[in-house]
């Protein structure tokens, strides 16, 4: 916070709070933050490529027309996802179900990109894994038919008007009781001799909880790493100390860091709306883009009752929480350091992009925040705001003024607000 050495700046401040308190009501509590959240745009991170989830029309049934206008729209009432997720079904006779979700994604100017769970039954053997005689992998002399397969599916998909972004080598390859099986070593071969003849940007290993050990193998292999375009993963139960991924940050220069499946806190049924607990969907994504750096951040089914869209095709308390910055930090955007955690429960991140500055600020403490945020190497005149609470649901709060370069803002208790500031 601003030294208060200076009995002016001590007596306004004091002002400010009194008067925030009055403006709150009778009977709220409100703090002053213990420190600035200091924003500094000459500090570049990652480049954030988007947000979004995953359509199985196989398992759960298609999105319907007006769903993927909310899913892919940015407009009002629409979450502006970035990213779709899609399955690559081991039957290609099911591969046309995946094209009409794929072309609205796309028309909203979406990225796509698919993962596989089998690969054709032909490709696969059972073997014993710990006692299950009935695990699947995929047989050792078919690794090249399975490249052409996948290449197929990048064929397919592009005469169907659906150019993908990428593909996946496997889903969950170390989680995949129900799917098939890979070893670290297995992956790291078809990584090293097969992954250079997909044409399309290829993602590995989509681990189901971040464990390094499949990964760190293509890491430290050059040519394995040279055909590896993204390293993707799932944060299923991952621990946030666990994000970084300080290899990584040594071997993958030139590589892209996806987060390509998680949904969170759990998947109960019709939990969707459950409020504070919808708040942690914000501060995870707040972990994986801060600790993580991670640069995509993709929801499992985009519709059920736990995801960010309901059964009905409304957008759930989960989904506004994921809006606040799905709607704002569009594709191409950069994160810029900012102070993560200026107060017990506060979290904020900060990015910038088309001549803009967003800023997300998430409160999870039971009391409002008021608090001081100042822009280093930049500056706004104006700062436009939305407000997610257990009341509403992106409300427009009032503009704010930025008094050299800085500016004051409420953080209400159990929220996240996004402020917009055009440069």
């Amino acid at each position: 916070m601003m030294s208060c050495v200076k009995k002016p700046i001590c007596l306004l401040l004091v002002c400010f709070t009194m008067l925030s308190v009055m403006l709150a009501g009778p009977g709220a509590t409100e703090v002053l933050a213990a420190s600035d959240v200091t924003v500094n745009l000459s500090a570049e991170k990652q480049v954030i490529r988007g947000f979004g989830g995953m359509n199985h029309p196989a398992w759960i049934g298609d999105l319907t027309a007006a769903q993927r206008e909310t899913a892919f729209g940015n407009g009002q009432n629409q979450l502006g996802f970035s990213i779709l997720r899609i399955h690559i079904d081991e039957n290609r006779n099911n591969w046309y179900r995946e094209v009409e979700t794929a072309k609205s994604a796309i028309k909203h100017g979406a990225i796509v990109f698919a993962s596989p769970w089998n690969p054709p039954s032909d490709m696969v053997e059972t073997f014993n894994r710990n006692g299950d005689a009935s695990a699947k992998r995929l047989r050792y002399d078919k690794y090249a038919a399975y490249a052409q397969h996948l290449n197929d599916f990048v064929t397919y998909m592009k005469n169907n008007g659906v150019n993908l972004y990428a593909i996946s080598v496997q889903n969950e390859p170390d989680y995949a009781h129900e799917w098939t099986w890979w070893t670290p070593q297995e992956i790291l071969r078809f990584m090293r001799e097969n992954a250079g003849s997909i044409n399309a940007r290829v993602i590995a290993p989509e681990s189901f909880q971040y464990l390094k050990n499949i990964s760190d193998p293509i890491l430290n292999d050059p040519q394995a790493l040279r055909n590896m375009d993204i390293l993707g993963t799932h944060l299923y139960g991952t621990q946030v100390s666990q994000f970084p991924y300080p290899l990584f940050k040594q071997k993958g220069a030139g590589k892209e860091l996806w987060m390509t499946e998680v949904y969170y806190p759990n998947s109960d049924n019709n939990s969707a709306d459950r409020w504070p607990e919808a708040l942690g969907v914000s501060e995870h994504i707040h972990h994986s883009m801060v600790e993580g750096d991670f640069q995509a951040y993709v929801w499992w089914y985009i519709r059920r009752s736990y995801s960010p869209m309901k059964e009905d095709g409304t957008i759930s308390k989960r989904g506004y929480n994921m809006a606040h910055f799905s709607k704002f930090v569009r594709p191409g955007y950069v994160r810029v350091d900012a102070t993560k955690n200026p107060n017990a429960n506060v979290y904020v991140s900060a990015y910038k992009g088309d001549n803009k500055v967003v800023i997300v600020a998430i409160n999870k403490s039971n009391t409002g925040v008021n608090q001081n945020f100042v822009l280093q190497n930049g500056s706004a005149s104006q700062v436009s705001r939305w407000i997610t609470s257990g009341s509403g649901n992106l409300q427009p709060g009032t503009n704010l003024n930025v008094t050299g370069n800085h500016f004051w803002a409420h953080l209400p208790a159990q929220s996240v607000t996004t402020f917009v500031a055009n440069r």
